[in-house]
């Protein structure tokens, strides 16, 4: 008779060790989830500085000479990015739990202008504006948008030349 009670006593300890156990993991996790995903969204918003940086790079390249071309492999993982071309800029726009810079001012890093947008999730907006004219498949007007895509996507940039006194660069989709 005694052994039946042990067993059973087991049976019930080994339960309660076992959501104790799940339960001090579910506290660890709920504390170091959101420390993990601000520093996700830290690493993607650099990646996405680089990526501009990589694209102002070439814009500069490519303003040389008339026809010069150049092709951009651009990933967009996380955000959006927005041609827009009555404004002759380029943004990437990141829903973000990582507070990249000072909320609602406007931070330069490089020729990169950052907004940090209060919220939650923060809106981090990156920028590069330029003083030529920026076209989207041949179209001065409106905006274009890049979403996040499983590929990359063949970035086009080309110089084609002067238009009233402003060198003309031609993004698009290769």
């Amino acid at each position: 008779m005694k052994r039946m009670n042990k067993k059973g006593q087991i049976w019930v300890e080994t339960v309660i060790y076992t959501l104790i156990g799940l339960a001090v993991i579910g506290l660890v996790l709920a504390v170091a989830l959101p420390k993990i995903n601000e520093k996700k969204d830290e690493v993607a918003i650099d990646q996405a500085v680089e990526a501009l940086g990589h694209i102002d790079d070439k814009i500069y390249e490519v303003q040389r000479a008339t026809g010069n071309k150049r092709v951009v492999d651009l990933d967009i993982g996380k955000g959006y990015v927005l041609v827009d071309m009555v404004n002759n800029t380029i943004a990437w726009i990141l829903d973000s739990s990582f507070e990249y810079s000072e909320k609602d001012m406007v931070v330069p890093l490089g020729r990169l202008n950052v907004t940090t947008t209060a919220g939650n999730p923060w809106k981090v907006e990156l920028k590069l504006g330029y003083a030529m004219d920026i076209k989207y498949k041949g179209d001065d007007f409106g905006t274009h948008q890049l979403d996040v895509a499983p590929t990359p996507y063949k970035f086009s940039i080309e110089n084609k030349g002067k238009e009233d006194g402003n060198i003309v660069i031609d993004l698009s989709e290769s």
